[in-house]
């Protein structure tokens, strides 16, 4: 499989960058109110998984027209989509108007929006239609017009469809969607993504797993009746996060950055089972001391120590015999002894307690001292979550590795994610597999935009202290090449970054002039990395010294929590709960 590099392309590199200089030039903010709230939904209690969270936060609620930067629009609480225009030439903000009303409909199962659903979302594919996905279950393909045109112009929606008549999922968001003319037909392309759940095989640590089920369709428009008929493509899954997924032009492959391997169902299916059968092969033997095979886990605490034990379905508490001392332990169930032998040290036997849930037994044993066990008995090494899985008595044991006490504090370290090599991929709906990798290192994509509208979103990456903005390359004439260009650079941005831990939305402007950062209340960053504005000040002996312009935009206090963000060239468009603010930059 290629490998593509990310070649930086030196003359776009400022290698005399000395950093932003704080400047108090004001950065005039018309501020618009917002008659009606915009449409924002919530996560259920169910969706708890990183997933959901991650759905949820990132999700813009303003949709920017990449054929007119200075126009925007936002779904309100009425399910009506809302259009929120800049005039450059005067520097004032047009009136807000409804140019669609949404169709909010029960589904068919009783229900309009409710708590769980995803938030709507939007692509503009073309100067003339739209795709909207309304978070449930159904895309709808809206004939928007000219919206060029000044006049106010009537929407229409010209075909409506499920995302996914094979499976009954509730809740979808759109990634992207593609206008392409293929042999003299219109073809929409069209990737969604639904955060599913699946049970794990028995012989893995994990009961379930969270899963990012995306959909591939494609709406194909017939020459005869001009009917358009939608069909499923591809299915991928993936158990990372989402960091980048965009078609690129003719939407024969897919590009996806993810943590986690991105493969087809049945690819997924094939490696369950391939891991299944490697995982019984290498299973060990289960031999305890008391020659019966049997499993259990332990773990601790200071003062206790709690072994539980599986039983077959439909035991009770008769069959067991449990029989205790300070120093040893015994427990049978009928006649099959679960675990015999003499305690790592001393337990007070007057306060053993044992109950049986759920085809379980759980036995609580309370130490004479507190103080971590490395192991339950002394014959043998037996680890927590990993007892009855030592060798004969004759082989020699490994040392025993420290159990963690489980009251203990747990630390910051503890509660980060592991760091993971982020891959780019690049799946190629003819040949059902991946063509094409970027390693991208542990350090997720920095945010994605578009810089030119019918063009595939542009992202970017931390390159040392910068922030490198690429651009894929597609060539017709040689479909099995792909790469990557470098479009820009953003200097010292990936630093700049990664200390703004407060950080929601990321994002730059078509022509690379500036790069915001919004937080999720009151205050927005504007960088300007051209700017030079040092004075005349030279390093000694050296050239000019080389700065940026940064602006801190603090807004009121009451326009609430931001939303949603996009940029036009000098211009910075936000979202709140109640207002609606251009910020001129």
């Amino acid at each position: 499989m290629p490998v593509v590099e990310l070649s930086v392309d030196r003359s776009l590199v400022c290698a005399n960058f000395d950093g932003y200089k704080l400047s108090f030039d004001s950065v005039p903010v018309l501020k618009q109110s917002l008659e009606i709230d915009p449409l924002r939904l919530e996560p259920h209690a169910n969706q708890f998984s990183l997933l959901h969270v991650e759905l949820f936060a990132r999700h813009n609620h303003l949709f920017a027209d990449p054929w007119l930067r200075h126009c925007n629009y936002y779904v309100n609480v009425r399910h009506q989509l809302v259009q929120c225009s800049y005039d450059p030439q005067s520097g004032r903000a047009r009136g807000q108007r409804v140019v669609y009303s949404l169709d909010c409909r029960d589904q068919g199962d009783g229900y309009q929006h409710s708590v769980g659903d995803y938030n709507y979302t939007i692509c503009f594919i073309s100067e003339r239609f739209c795709v909207i996905c309304d978070g449930v279950s159904t895309y709808h393909l809206v004939d928007t017009g000219d919206r060029s045109r000044s006049e106010p112009v009537t929407w229409q929606r010209i075909a409506q469809t499920p995302v996914d008549v094979a499976n009954d999922y509730r809740g979808f968001v759109l990634y992207d969607a593609r206008l392409d003319v293929v042999q003299e037909r219109k073809q929409i392309s069209l990737i969604s993504g639904h955060v599913a759940r699946r049970d794990l095989a028995a012989v893995q640590e994990q009961t379930h797993v969270y899963y990012m089920d995306l959909v591939w369709g494609r709406w194909t428009q017939s020459p005869t009746d001009g009917e358009w008929e939608y069909s499923i493509c591809q299915r991928l899954e993936t158990t990372g996060s989402v960091h980048y997924c965009a078609f690129e032009p003719r939407a024969e492959s897919l590009i996806i950055a993810s943590n986690r391997e991105v493969q087809t169902p049945e690819q997924r299916k094939a490696a369950d089972e391939a891991a299944a059968v490697a995982a019984a092969s290498a299973a060990p033997s289960g031999q305890m001391q008391n020659g019966h095979d049997h499993k259990f886990s332990w773990n601790q605490t200071g003062d206790d120590l709690l072994i539980r034990f599986p039983l077959p379905q439909g035991s009770n508490r008769n069959e067991l015999n449990i029989r205790c001392t300070n120093t040893s332990v015994l427990v049978k169930h009928l006649e099959e002894e679960l675990l015999s032998g003499e305690l790592y040290a001393r337990v007070d036997n007057d306060l053993t307690t044992w109950t049986v849930e759920a085809d379980s037994l759980q036995l609580t044993l309370v130490k004479a001292e507190p103080q971590n066990w490395p192991q339950l008995l002394k014959q043998k090494d037996l680890a927590p979550e990993e007892a009855g899985t030592e060798e004969d008595s004759d082989a020699v044991a490994d040392p025993p590795l420290p159990i963690p006490n489980l009251e203990d504090p747990i630390e910051d370290c503890d509660l980060g994610l592991t760091d993971e090599d982020i891959k780019m991929v690049r799946f190629n709906l003819i040949s059902g597999g991946i063509t094409h990798t970027i390693f991208l290192g542990s350090t997720p994509l920095l945010f994605s935009t578009t810089l030119r509208p019918g063009f595939p979103a542009a992202f970017a990456t931390r390159q040392g202290v910068d922030a490198s903005v690429w651009l894929q390359m597609y060539q017709p004439s040689r479909p099995d090449e792909w790469s990557v260009r470098h479009e820009g650079q953003l200097h010292a941005f990936g630093y700049v970054q990664a200390s703004k831990e407060q950080r929601k939305f990321t994002a730059c402007c078509p022509d690379l002039d500036f790069v915001v950062i919004c937080e999720s209340f009151r205050h927005v960053l504007v960088y300007r990395p051209r700017h030079d504005s040092a004075g005349g000040l030279r390093k000694r002996n050296g050239p000019p010294v080389t700065v940026g312009k940064q602006n801190l935009v603090t807004l009121e206090y009451d326009v609430g929590e931001i939303l949603g963000m996009s940029t036009a060239n000098n211009l910075i468009t936000i979202l709140t709960c109640h207002n609606l603010l251009h910020l001129q930059v």
